[in-house]
């Protein structure tokens, strides 16, 4: 692999970290800007919403600039954001770096993805695209406790001053690394774009994202009242069953590079989908002690990571030219999930009440099953208009 496919990974790296670290921060923040916790929460959202809407659009915007001059503005962007956000003296100031942070981060995603993709051969490509993926996993599995420990041991601000100086070091990384590589994509106008992305194939896949994020998302939220009885509501046990779900995603991740320039690598995300149906199938029962509760997080993690690469590979070969910004969509799908995960987590545990939250991983199943119809009508949109085989099918 690439020593730039490296920093790419660092990169993403510093932007997994950002995405989720302020979950950790939010009591802090709202006691410092003198608000409650639930609107210091808001932060989350303003990134999700701004992230959602920003993705599509700048990408369209900046599709056909260089790499160099895209993923370092992106980095320079977030770093700026988490300065904002580090110096704000009220909410909605703290809420205009973190959309800042969002512009950065949604240009960031899908522009590493099809670079990674163009910088090795076609038979490298999947273990091009785990590679930079690994970032994000390792932003969650060591970026965010570091951070979380950080903040409490130093102050949020002084942590979100840290993350943006370690971004803006990758991106001044990039400029050097970064030198000399042109446009990944030849320019394209915003019909033929549309066109591109208006496939029967491209909208299979974005349905299989959202569908396997909701069912996530509506466990992992609430995950605390999921796992109270394998935990006894010890915040330890807790957090070292979020660390092995973590792991499991490494194992994932590295996985499904080691198998998508290879034939098998076709049914990676079914296989992705149908493990976690089954994991979240028996998860009610798992979840009553801690041992099976610790095997069936390591499983989560593992499927659950599994089909993140091969989608943004699925893409970047469908879309052509508009690879980006298909990349980008699905990245705006998964936050969008992820918000429609948690919002039909929370109105499960309250209908449910008082029954035990483990049964909220029933639902999950389903929507799970559910990503089975698009991931069909995936391979048959493929097959019908023959397009170009996925390196992982050869």
């Amino acid at each position: 692999m690439p020593v730039r496919l490296y920093l790419l990974a660092a990169g993403t790296f510093f932007l997994g970290t950002d995405v989720f670290v302020i979950a950790g921060m939010l009591p802090g923040i709202g006691h410092s800007l003198g608000t409650t916790l639930a609107a210091a929460g808001q932060l989350m959202t303003a990134f999700s919403l701004a992230y959602a809407v920003l993705g599509p659009l700048l990408s369209g915007a900046l599709g056909n600039r260089a790499p160099r001059t895209t993923l370092t503005a992106a980095l320079c962007a977030a770093a700026l954001g988490n300065l904002v956000c580090a110096g704000a003296d009220s909410l909605p100031a703290a809420m205009a770096g973190r959309v800042l942070v969002a512009a950065g981060a949604c240009q960031f995603t899908p522009q590493v993805a099809a670079l990674a993709a163009a910088l090795v051969p076609e038979d490298r490509q999947g273990r091009a695209l785990a590679l930079v993926n690994s970032g994000l996993v390792m932003g969650s599995v060591l970026g965010v406790p570091a951070g979380t420990w950080a903040a409490s041991a130093f102050g949020w601000r002084p942590t979100l001053v840290a993350l943006a100086l370690g971004t803006a070091a990758v991106g001044l990384g990039l400029v050097r690394g970064l030198r000399g590589i042109g446009t990944v994509r030849p320019a394209v106008g915003a019909r033929e774009r549309l066109a591109a992305l208006r496939g029967p194939g491209i909208r299979a896949v974005l349905a299989v994202t959202v569908c396997a994020v909701i069912a996530e998302y509506s466990v992992l939220t609430y995950a605390g009242a999921v796992f109270a009885d394998a935990t006894g509501g010890d915040g330890t046990r807790l957090a070292v069953l979020l660390l092995a779900f973590g792991l499991g995603g490494m194992a994932g991740n590295t996985f499904a590079g080691a198998c998508m320039d290879r034939p098998a690598g076709r049914r990676l995300v079914l296989i992705s989908v149908v493990g976690m149906a089954v994991n979240f199938l028996a998860m009610p029962w798992a979840v009553t002690s801690f041992p099976t509760a610790l095997a069936s997080m390591v499983l989560w993690g593992v499927t659950g990571w599994m089909y993140a690469a091969p989608q943004q590979h699925r893409l970047l070969r469908l879309a052509g030219p508009a690879g980006p910004l298909a990349v980008s969509m699905n990245s705006s799908v998964i936050y969008v999930g992820a918000a429609l995960g948690g919002a039909t987590g929370g109105l499960l545990l309250s209908l449910l009440s008082p029954l035990d939250g483990r049964w909220i991983a029933l639902p999950a199943a389903a929507a799970c099953a559910l990503a089975l119809v698009p991931e069909a009508a995936f391979h048959r949109a493929t097959r019908t208009r023959r397009a170009t085989p996925l390196p992982s099918a050869r």
